[in-house]
């Protein structure tokens, strides 16, 4: 017997369509909602939340390189590549290298945007505890990421 034919949406609940027990589906919808809402909140910082995750981690680590953010924000190089140069192009970070490797660096600039993005990612914490609860919010997270590391097997 297949998992999907034996998950049930829960009793009272709106079913929504026959395709609501299958995690796919499922997953992809709530991808869809909470990037819509990340997408406004960080959207008033002038970034989107992939720009706004990155430029945040080359705060914190000066100097950090493209292999190493990969690894961090568990994105492909050429997703980096793309994400820098659009930082760069907004003069928020800058490359440099040293012998052969590239480090990535930000800009007085980019420092400026730090609080900002905090405070869209508080307004997006916010606004997830409002619609699921605070606890939900902590406990889906967690699962979803333990499961996005098993499906990849990165446990």
């Amino acid at each position: 017997m297949d998992v999907v034919s034996e998950c049930k949406v829960g009793s009272g609940e709106k079913s929504g369509t026959r395709f609501s027990a299958c995690l796919l589906f499922s997953a992809n919808a709530l991808a869809r909602a909470i990037t819509a809402i990340g997408d406004e909140e960080f959207g008033r910082v002038g970034l989107s939340y992939s720009h706004a995750y990155l430029l945040s981690e080359v705060i914190s680590q000066p100097g950090i390189t493209p292999s190493e953010l990969s690894d961090t924000l568990y994105l492909t190089p050429s997703t980096i590549t793309r994400l820098v140069e659009k930082l760069e192009q907004k003069q928020l970070v800058r490359r440099e290298s040293e012998g052969k490797k590239t480090l990535i660096q930000p800009t007085k600039a980019g420092e400026a945007l730090q609080a900002d993005i905090n405070e869209a990612w508080g307004r997006v914490g916010q606004r997830y505890a409002a619609a699921i609860g605070e606890t939900n919010v902590c406990q889906l997270t967690k699962q979803v990421f333990q499961a996005a590391k098993a499906l990849t097997g990165d446990e």
